[in-house]
């Protein structure tokens, strides 16, 4: 395990090629997780209403709870793995604090109100689709954009 926690990772070749594509990886999956999003729910706001809460005049069944539910789980238990691969290397790089923890509460606050936005979409009506759909943007824009960051640094022997 020393070989984990040392100083430098441009040290160890190995372990620098198997991160460097782990994070290409990350990235297309959190590109892929977008695209599979927009085919299943739509791109637009309102093909994300229409979606979830249904829509009488189409003639478009609302989704059922146990089925939102299962699916709001099977994303987050991807989503928070891939949030602890990449803040684990990110809270190790040289940015600031202010930075690693400005990224940290924004990829924490966004990843929780993504699940709470469906899952309360038959209280708040569109509002919580919405939400939620902005908040399942940003924490995959974080963490494309924290995985980039990331190569950058290690390509360049920062890290």
């Amino acid at each position: 395990m020393k070989f984990i926690a040392g100083k430098k990772l441009s040290d160890n070749k190995t372990l620098r090629a198997t991160i460097l594509w782990m994070l290409f990886a990350l990235i297309v999956a959190m590109s892929l997780s977008i695209v599979t999003k927009g085919i299943e729910f739509g791109f637009a706001p309102d093909e994300w209403i229409k979606r979830v809460i249904g829509n009488e005049a189409e003639f478009i069944e609302p989704l059922g709870f146990k089925d939102l539910l299962l699916g709001v789980h099977t994303d987050l238990f991807g989503l928070i793995i891939t949030f602890i691969m990449i803040a684990s290397l990110y809270t190790r790089t040289a940015h600031s604090e202010v930075v690693k923890i400005g990224y940290m509460i924004l990829s924490i606050a966004t990843l929780l109100i993504y699940p709470i936005g469906l899952l309360l979409s038959g209280m708040l009506g569109g509002t919580g689709v919405v939400l939620s759909l902005g908040a399942f943007t940003i924490f995959h824009l974080l963490a494309i954009i924290a995985s980039l960051d990331l190569i950058i640094a290690i390509m360049r022997k920062r890290y």
